[in-house]
């Protein structure tokens, strides 16, 4: 401020040297986003187990055996009629 006004002051009072305080800090606060990247790792584990499931086979063998032949007498024989 100054007193460039001196009207109001009597013509016997002397001008004083002003004093100079130190000045007040006044701090106005400015903010600006800024872009900050948030990495989530993510780990897949692809576990594999093995279940036992049945499937039924047959293991078939196969022989051939001579069969008994049957009494061919009786078809020829004593009870045949001529």
């Amino acid at each position: 401020m100054s007193y460039q006004g001196h009207h109001h002051m009597k013509k016997h009072c002397p001008v004083l040297k002003p004093i100079v305080c130190e000045p007040v800090h006044v701090v106005k606060n400015h903010y600006h986003k800024a872009i900050q990247p948030i990495i989530h790792p993510v780990e897949i584990i692809n576990k594999h187990h093995v279940i036992p499931v049945p499937v039924h086979e047959w293991a078939v063998a196969e022989t051939d055996q001579e069969g008994q032949m049957g009494n061919v007498g009786n078809c020829c024989g004593r009870n045949r009629r001529r």
